[in-house]
Formats: C-alpha cells, sequence, structure tokens
C-alpha cells in the first residue's frame, strides 16, 4: 500500500464461495476494506465458454447493475502441413494454438460506450504497453428539442475531442504498473514536437494485487465521466492480470487434445460369439432358436449442446473427433469381419469332422457286415457238408395203432350188507365167474396181443355163438333168473 488515504482496490476471492468469480474490495483513509465491485467469469465447464475468455464488473450490492464487460475471443495458429508432424499426432494436424492478442474492447453501460485497447511495445524502454482513449465529453446536454433527441451520443462522435491514457510497465523485471494520462500538446500547428506535457499518473498496479488511485491527480482529467474512467482502469488491469500475465490455456479455457480412442480401451469383441458357439455345440432337439444378426454399431450423439463452432479450436476438435470416431469403426469393422472368419472357419473344420466321424462309422459298419456276411456263408457250407438223417417210416394204415397202458390200482372189495347177491351192472347180464374185466373205453387194459380164436379184441359175438352153436369152449350167456319170482 502507497498511502493508506488513498484509495485502493483490493482483489480478492469471492465473498460467494465460487472459485470463476471474485470480489473487489475498497479501502480509504486506513479505513476496512469494504466491498465495492463484484467480478464475475462465466463457468469454465459450460460449452459456451470454451476457447474465450470474459469478465464482467457487476456492482456488490446491487448484483443486477453491470458497469462493463470484455469479451475476448483470441486468434488461432494455422495448421501445419508438415507431414512429420500430423504423423506424430495420429494422422491429424496439429491443434491451433491461440494467440496473445493485440487489442480488446472493454463494453460500457449506461451510457453505452465502447473502450479499444491497443497493446504494444514501448520504443524507448522496449517494455509492453497499453493505450486506450476516452471522450472528454460522454452525456448529451439537456435539451427540448426533439431534433437533438435524435442526434447520437456525443462518445460516439468523431468531432468529441479525446484524452489519451496508457498503462505501462515501469522495468522488465518488475510486475508493476503505471496508468498515465498522456500530456497535451502544446504547439499552436498541433504537431507532436517537444512541446508535450509530462504525463499525469492517474493509479499504480502494484504486484498485479491492488490498485492504487492517485486521487489528486484525478481531479486535472478533464472528463464527464470519471466514473467510467475508474471502471475502464479496473477491467482493463484485471484484464492485463489474467491474459498477458496468466496462461493461455487456462485464459481461454482451452481443452485439453481429446485422447486417442485406440489408447483408451481395446475393442470390445462381440458378445455373441460365445452364444453363437455354445448354440453350435448343443445337439439339434436342445438347440435355442437363433439370435437376430447383430453388427457393432457406433453409438454418435447427434444432439450436441455445443454452439456451431465459431473458431479453428473448436472445429479442429470436431475433426479429431470424427477421424478417431472414423478410425474406431474401421477397426470394429476388421474386428468383426476377423471374427467371422475365425467362426467360419471353425464351422468349416467342425463339419469336417462330423463327415470324417461318418465316414469312419459307415467303414466300420461296413466290415462288420461282411463279417457277418461271411460267418454265415461258412455256416451254410457246413451244413451242406454234413449227411442227412433218415426221415421217419410212414405208419402202416391196416395196423391198430398201439395205444398206451395205463396201470390203475387195483378197487377196494366192500362186504355185501346181506347175503343177496350184489348187483353190479346190469341186472340182466352177470359176469361170467373168472372172466376178467376189461373196459370198452380204456383199451389198454386188455392185452395187445389177439386171443388164440384168432378174433380182435373187441369183436362182438355173434348170432350163432349167441344161440351156442359155436364150438368156442368159454363162457355162455344165462338167463337171468329172478329174485322175487
Amino acid at each position: 500500500m502507497l498511502d493508506e488515504n488513498l484509495p485502493t482496490f483490493y482483489l480478492r476471492p469471492s465473498i460467494e464461495n465460487v472459485k470463476h468469480h471474485a470480489s473487489v474490495l475498497l479501502s480509504q483513509y486506513g479505513a476496512e476494506a469494504q466491498p465495492a465491485y463484484s467480478l464475475r467469469h462465466p463457468d469454465p465447464s459450460s460449452p459456451a465458454s470454451k476457447n474465450r475468455y470474459a469478465v464482467a464488473l457487476y456492482d456488490s450490492f446491487s448484483p443486477e447493475i453491470l458497469y462493463g464487460e470484455v469479451l475476448l475471443i483470441p486468434e488461432w495458429t494455422q495448421p501445419s502441413l508438415s507431414q512429420e508432424e500430423t504423423r506424430r499426432n495420429g494422422g491429424v494436424p496439429p491443434p491451433p494454438q491461440p494467440l496473445l492478442p493485440s487489442s480488446f474492447v472493454i463494453q460500457l453501460y449506461n451510457p453505452d460506450q465502447q473502450v479499444v485497447v491497443q497493446h504494444g511495445v514501448s520504443k524507448w524502454s522496449a517494455t509492453p504497453q497499453w493505450v486506450f482513449e476516452m471522450p472528454q465529453q460522454s452525456f448529451r446536454q439537456p435539451s427540448v428539442a426533439s431534433i437533438d433527441r435524435t442526434q447520437s451520443d456525443p462518445s460516439a462522435s468523431e468531432s468529441t475531442p479525446k484524452l489519451r491514457f496508457k498503462w505501462k510497465k515501469e522495468g522488465k523485471l518488475s510486475k508493476d504498473y503505471v496508468c498515465s494520462l498522456s500530456g497535451k500538446n502544446t504547439n499552436p500547428d498541433g504537431s507532436n514536437r517537444k512541446h508535450n506535457e509530462p504525463d499525469i499518473t492517474l493509479s499504480i498496479f502494484k504486484q498485479l494485487r491492488e490498485i492504487t488511485m492517485y486521487e489528486p491527480n484525478l481531479s486535472r482529467v478533464e472528463m464527464e465521466d470519471p466514473k467510467g474512467l475508474e471502471v475502464v482502469m479496473l477491467l482493463s488491469a484485471i484484464v492485463i492480470r489474467e491474459v498477458y500475465n496468466g496462461h493461455m490455456r487456462e485464459t481461454f479455457n482451452v481443452s485439453d487434445a481429446p485422447r486417442r480412442l485406440s489408447a483408451e480401451r481395446p475393442c470390445r469383441k462381440n458378445s455373441n460369439d460365445r452364444a453363437q458357439r455354445h448354440r453350435n455345440d448343443l445337439p439339434t432337439s436342445q438347440a435355442p432358436p437363433p439370435l437376430p444378426s447383430q453388427q457393432p454399431t457406433l453409438q454418435v450423439q447427434t444432439a450436441d449442446s455445443r454452439p456451431p463452432p465459431t473458431d479453428p479450436r473448436s472445429q479442429w476438435e470436431i475433426d479429431v473427433e470424427t477421424a478417431h470416431l472414423k478410425k474406431q469403426v474401421e477397426r470394429e469393422e476388421r474386428e468383426r469381419r476377423r471374427a467371422e472368419h475365425a467362426e467360419t472357419k471353425r464351422i468349416k473344420k467342425m463339419l469336417e469332422d462330423e463327415e470324417r466321424k461318418a465316414r469312419e462309422k459307415q467303414l466300420e459298419i461296413d466290415r462288420e457286415t461282411e463279417r457277418l456276411k461271411r460267418e454265415f456263408e461258412k455256416e451254410q457250407r457246413q451244413a451242406q457238408r454234413k449227411p442227412k438223417p433218415p426221415l421217419p417210416s410212414r405208419p402202416n394204415p391196416g395196423l391198430q395203432p398201439s395205444y398206451p397202458t395205463f396201470n390203475y390200482p387195483p378197487a377196494p372189495i366192500q362186504r355185501p350188507h346181506s347175503a343177496r347177491p350184489y348187483y353190479t351192472g346190469s341186472p340182466y347180464v352177470q359176469r361170467p365167474s373168472g372172466a376178467t374185466s376189461s373196459s370198452v373205453f380204456l383199451p389198454g387194459t386188455s392185452s395187445s396181443t389177439r386171443p388164440p380164436d384168432g378174433r380182435r379184441p373187441g369183436a362182438k359175438p355173434g348170432f350163432l355163438r349167441i344161440l351156442g352153436h359155436s364150438d368156442h369152449s368159454g363162457p355162455r350167456l344165462t338167463k337171468k333168473q329172478s329174485a322175487v319170482f
């Protein structure tokens, strides 16, 4: 601080704890610094703030009051045509870099006025300097005439006299800047020969942190708008600090070059390969229905929140991103073709293996068929060599076939209940004594040989035999006597 009685402005972080905002505090006569102005920068994360610099000066107690602002869009370097740099940068030209602007414009409000600040180098000391001019008359004269109201403001008229101001660095190694009013020309003819008044120091920018106003010298400035001069000196000092003494990339919010997509992550293989391979390994009856063919597509966001490119840097970023997306699409297409070729080769090999196994199985079946055929022919030849057994003799139809004999146990003898003879069979026919019983229905109980008389067994006696004229001396039939009469 040069003098505590002089008005001094301090640049401090924002009271609202906003990173891209700042506060301008004012202290005078040794009093504690109080907020006087509020500095606001656009949000660096906003797409509208890319590749440009902007600052606005607001009132600290009434945030809606805007005193002035600066918008600075830099110029950019031309793209290099060197093949070596293009090859080193991955096939795209190197990114354009912002150039230090040679001038900037301060826009004042109420009344509206534009102040152009020119950047240059001093001829004698070779130190940087910034020169600007402001009109002595900024407001219209009060008038009731309607024709006076239609005229433009005096600040826009070229006939209005102007004062010349200059920010100059005190030394090459110093960080202090001095703002002074250029001396008036005292020559009657208006030439600049050794008849200029000395410069009047108006303010000092100490260590790029505080701005001290020389209040006694400000009263010597003949202009109607001292408040406008104060705003211009504050804004110009802030631009000198942030643009010409800061980092270019951070000041203009230049984004880094987009990373190569090939270096971010390798291309992911298609997830349908495993599923397709699993379906091929399953039997036909268990195989699930095939999925629709899905080719790798690249999702590109069509709606972009960024404004249209107005500078070469934005256009370069779009070109680089387009080139990277094209390379990624080509790489994915190559990977897809390679995967399809590998899958086709695998399926072809699998079909060849199946055909080979089918041929081997058919060959084994043919061998087994031939073996069984040879065994059958061998058994047939052996059967033909063996003699045939004699056929059984045909039975003589004139002979009575012999029947098997059945030996039944003898029937038990029962005692008679009375002295009366026991009837067995018919009451008219008695079995002769001594005759053997034979069954008519069981021919096997009798002897199979013929009797001595030559008659077949079971032959009925003839008529003469019944009458007793037969010469056979066997038992004869007798008439049964009645047991009652």
